[in-house]
């Protein structure tokens, strides 16, 4: 009898110690981050209001989101908030692994989804964690590099530390062999326009994906665009923003907590702090 006691007490102590780890892993951050940062392997499980496959070396997308959650998805809470309408689609144009698109899809209200990742490995993982939080049906992948020359030769610099910083710049030298390049305007027809939002990561590449859209421009389609320094060094960068003057209303930075709609014509101003201070700002045009 008493051996069942001390039997039962036993596990009741290890029960609570177990679900004691558990709660504390969960909301503390403090102890993922140590957890993530000491985890030496390939690839890491994320696994609590969704399912990812993180890149264990990556220490900015996937350590945000083994940390915080999906690291980008508030950019699309934001954006929602400000447009105060219905947004049924999504264009998601530099996807990585999914953190924006997949709860975009299946807490957002995103009924469809247009994902590019031009990085063969990190598209891979894309389609995996598509497919672990059961949105496949809600979704189109692409392995394409969206730019305005689809006959441009290109290499990629890759960050080995940070798998959301991959740049890829012209090679005048050497042919371009290992990238489908397609302009973002031969997929106007795919949506309804106005039901549409359009996000843009893609390390200063996004002049040249904003050059090839012009169709959607002239809609006005909402647009999310992480802008960077090396796209104000573009020799089209003046063109580019001189568009999105002629046909858009409205832009808020949306890295800060205080993200108001301001007039488009203080995009130059937003410009040259990403120049002056060479960051990087997520904005919203409208």
């Amino acid at each position: 009898m008493l051996t069942k006691l001390y039997k039962d007490l036993i596990n009741c102590i290890i029960s609570f110690w177990v679900k004691l780890v558990f709660f504390l892993r969960e909301n503390i951050r403090r102890i993922r981050k140590v957890e993530f940062e000491n985890i030496k392997r390939k690839y890491i499980f994320y696994s609590r209001d969704y399912n990812f496959i993180l890149f264990g070396n990556d220490k900015y997308i996937s350590r945000q989101t083994y940390i915080n959650g999906p690291h980008d998805f508030d950019l699309f809470l934001k954006s929602k908030f400000l447009l105060k309408k219905k947004i049924e689609y999504l264009i998601d144009v530099g996807a990585n692994i999914g953190t924006f698109c997949i709860p975009a899809v299946k807490k957002g209200g995103i009924k469809k989804c247009i994902a590019f990742e031009p990085i063969k490995n990190i598209f891979n993982v894309l389609n995996i964690n598509i497919l672990l939080n059961n949105v496949s049906n809600n979704f189109e992948t692409f392995n394409y590099l969206i730019s305005d020359d689809k006959n441009e030769n290109l290499n990629v610099i890759f960050n080995k530390n940070n798998y959301g910083d991959n740049k890829f710049r012209t090679n005048k030298r050497k042919k371009n062999l290992n990238f489908n390049i397609k302009k973002l305007d031969e997929f106007f027809k795919k949506f309804d326009h106005k039901k549409l939002l359009i996000k843009i990561d893609v390390q200063g590449f996004e002049g040249k994906v904003l050059n090839g859209g012009n169709k959607f421009l002239s809609k006005k389609v909402p647009l999310i665009v992480e802008f960077d320094s090396k796209f104000i060094q573009n020799k089209k960068y003046q063109i580019v923003i001189n568009k999105i003057k002629k046909y858009y209303n409205y832009i808020s930075i949306l890295d800060i907590k205080n993200f108001k709609k301001k007039n488009i014509s203080n995009i130059d101003d937003i410009m040259e702090e990403v120049k002056n201070k060479k960051k990087q700002l997520n904005c919203l045009i409208f």
